[in-house]
């Protein structure tokens, strides 16, 4: 089991002297949704990436970020007539207008064109090779931190499960007696009502079975006790189960809303309400699982 929230990096210099960093980000999302950001110049390595980020992540957002710093221009050349010419300008444009009638070399150096450098090379097929190693081992650390908060979460479900498996076997024992309850209830009422006439015990039988049918929880526990050994089967298991684990949930949430619309009784809504809250805190532990 792994979580979908991680994180990775990975940096080194690539064989045309290029430095990069690669930082991975990955949040809970319903489909894997990646983006990538890298220069222009590094486009050409991007569908290898993307596959990279398709191979390592089932699902989940992920953030791919890439800075490259080129080497610098292994030579400059200054271009006096450039220089001059701006001199001459800005002598021109400067007279009569009070202001400084000469440039100074910071100025003139900083102008486009007085000095020429040599551009670095576009990136080659061996540094693109690089580029996507160093993204490949960004994305491994990032795999290492999705596994461990993937073991965090498997014993936090894990534990949240054992506390829906006691909150069951608590439901199934408030049905104990139940229909002798009603039976009991119902008649007293009776009674009360028609004072001094026969009861028709036949038919009190025949309202009490229909009331002990609407107030029997039996499939709900059965169908919740299912669903809780389903998810201790994929607690078990290695692989993407996030999404099994959220319909689970789902129906866990279903279930026990209609066992507390059929429970009569303060102690089995109790219980009912226990398992509501356990289940909430299921669903939000799983929403985080790949």
């Amino acid at each position: 089991m792994k979580s979908m929230t991680g994180f990775g990096r990975a940096s080194g210099t690539l064989p045309d002297g290029t430095e990069a960093s690669v930082v991975v980000r990955s949040v809970n999302h319903r489909f894997l949704d990646v983006s990538l950001k890298l220069r222009d110049e590094w486009s050409a390595a991007e569908p290898a990436l993307r596959r990279l980020v398709a191979a390592s992540v089932g699902r989940g957002h992920v953030d791919v970020l890439v800075r490259t710093t080129r080497p610098a221009a292994r030579s400059a050349a200054f271009d006096p007539e450039t220089a001059a010419r701006y001199a001459a300008a800005w002598r021109e444009a400067a007279g009569g207008r009070a202001l400084p009638a000469e440039l100074t070399a910071r100025d003139l150096l900083a102008l486009p064109g007085v000095v020429r450098t040599d551009e670095p090379a576009e990136p080659d097929d061996a540094s693109r090779e690089a580029l996507v190693g160093l993204v490949e081992a960004a994305l491994a650390d990032l795999d290492r931190t999705r596994a461990r908060e993937g073991e965090a979460l498997r014993s936090a479900v894990a534990a949240i499960v054992s506390r829906l498996e006691a909150g069951v076997s608590r439901l199934e024992e408030e049905r104990v007696g139940l229909v002798e309850r009603i039976q009991a209830q119902l008649s007293e009422r009776v009674r009360k009502i028609v004072e001094g006439i026969a009861l028709d015990e036949a038919r009190l039988a025949q309202e009490v079975a229909l009331l002990a049918e609407k107030a029997d929880v039996a499939e709900e526990i059965d169908r919740l006790r299912a669903h809780l050994a389903e998810i201790r089967r994929l607690l078990g298991t290695e692989g993407p189960s996030g999404k099994r684990l959220d319909f689970l949930a789902q129906e866990l949430h279903r279930e026990t809303n209609t066992a507390g619309q059929k429970s009569r009784e303060l102690p089995a809504l109790r219980a009912v309400l226990d398992l509501k809250a356990d289940v909430e805190a299921l669903k939000e532990q799983v929403q985080n699982v790949e």
